[in-house]
């Protein structure tokens, strides 16, 4: 079995695959060639240029897309699978020596994959707000949200291979702190004037009936 270390760092890299799928695993190819990881012979596959190159150009992709406003909200959907098959690759190569065993691969994986699905499901709560609020004030905001988020994934990659028991502290105290930041947000909402369904204050549009919220609430039974 792996170390704890090991899967504290495999945890970490799993966590940052919730806000770019594609920046852990780069981060694992990277670190092979310095003193502080080495990838075990079945994932050093990562580590090679040719890897590198393509994850560098879908962590790219990923950033433009989810920071266009008409494609970032279907991003936030499509990008579950990227994020469950990035952690599960990030925590079985961070474990090292579990890929001897098929069945300890399989469980450090499947740990990987459910921590990086669970991680970006978070990333969206918190994120919809902003999507509500911000990103109607300035429409920058989804961008440097975007890039925001993927420096984020890149420092907590980093901080998980050289710091792993650091890094799962501060992220069990960032999960805390953005569902409740979600929480507070999502009780500012009001219902719409049609359907009743909570929208955000000051929407002109209902998301959910498309009525618009200019006109005065229809009197019930008509």
């Amino acid at each position: 079995m792996g170390s704890l270390v090991q899967y504290l760092t495999g945890f970490g890299l799993a966590s940052g695959a919730g806000g770019k799928a594609c920046i852990p695993v780069l981060l694992l190819g990277a670190f092979h060639y310095t003193p502080y990881f080495k990838l075990s012979d079945k994932f050093v596959w990562i580590a090679s240029p040719e890897v590198m190159v393509v994850l560098g150009i879908l962590a790219v992709v990923e950033i433009l897309l989810d920071a266009h406003p008409d494609l970032g909200e279907h991003m936030d959907w499509l990008s579950y699978l990227p994020a469950l098959g990035s952690g599960f690759i990030a925590c079985a190569a961070a474990t090292g020596t579990v890929d001897r065993n098929l069945l300890e691969l399989g469980a450090s994986g499947l740990l990987g994959g459910a921590t990086g699905t669970v991680a970006h499901y978070l990333r969206n709560k918190v994120r919809r707000p902003i999507r509500d609020y911000a990103e109607d004030l300035h429409h920058h905001v989804g961008k440097v949200a975007s890039v925001g988020e993927a420096v984020a994934s890149g420092a907590i990659g980093v901080a998980a291979i050289l710091i792993p028991v650091l890094v799962c502290v501060g992220l069990i105290a960032a999960g805390l702190g953005g569902w409740l930041i979600f929480r507070q947000l999502d009780a500012r909402r009001v219902p719409c004037n049609r359907c009743g369904k909570p929208i955000r204050p000051r929407a002109v549009v209902c998301p959910h009936c498309k009525e618009d919220q200019r006109k005065p609430p229809q009197p019930s039974g008509t």
